[in-house]
């Protein structure tokens, strides 16, 4: 049990996962910027899509959208940062931009590894507060 603990072995988890997808990737016939464009594009809207989804999807397709993504919230937790985040900075080192910098440049935090890793949980934190009553509204009057 304490192995499932230990940092390193998380973070060790998260490379695995994130080797396993590049070599997928790298084997297509998109280059390497082409696909971290790809991935930082779906990564960075995909939480404002979801809206959509909340509001307009039958409501048992809202329930498995969010339990997917509470699922990426607890990975982010338990690997100590976002698997998805450490692909594209492998696929694109030279160009990387985290997702949260924006966010954390308009409340004028400094971009560093301790900022982004608090800025990224804030943010989930307020998706999942700001769904909530749109969840809660479509239950009631479903």
């Amino acid at each position: 049990m304490n192995k499932l603990l230990n940092i390193e072995y998380r973070k060790g988890i998260r490379r695995n996962i994130v080797e396993y997808i590049y070599n997928i990737l790298i084997k297509t016939k998109y280059s390497k910027k082409i696909l971290a464009f790809m991935i930082k594009s779906l990564h960075f809207t995909f939480p404002f899509m979801t809206y959509f989804i909340y509001v307009f999807a039958p409501l048992a397709f809202t329930y498995v959208v969010f339990i997917i993504l509470f699922g990426f919230m607890f990975l982010y937790i338990y690997l100590q940062g976002c698997f998805i985040t450490h692909l594209e900075y492998k696929l694109n080192k030279k160009n990387f931009i985290n997702i949260i910098d924006p966010y954390l440049i308009f409340f004028n935090y400094p971009l560093d590894k301790e900022t982004r890793y608090w800025g990224t949980l804030m943010v989930v934190l307020a998706y999942f507060i700001s769904i909530s009553p749109i969840l809660y509204i479509r239950f009631i009057y479903q």
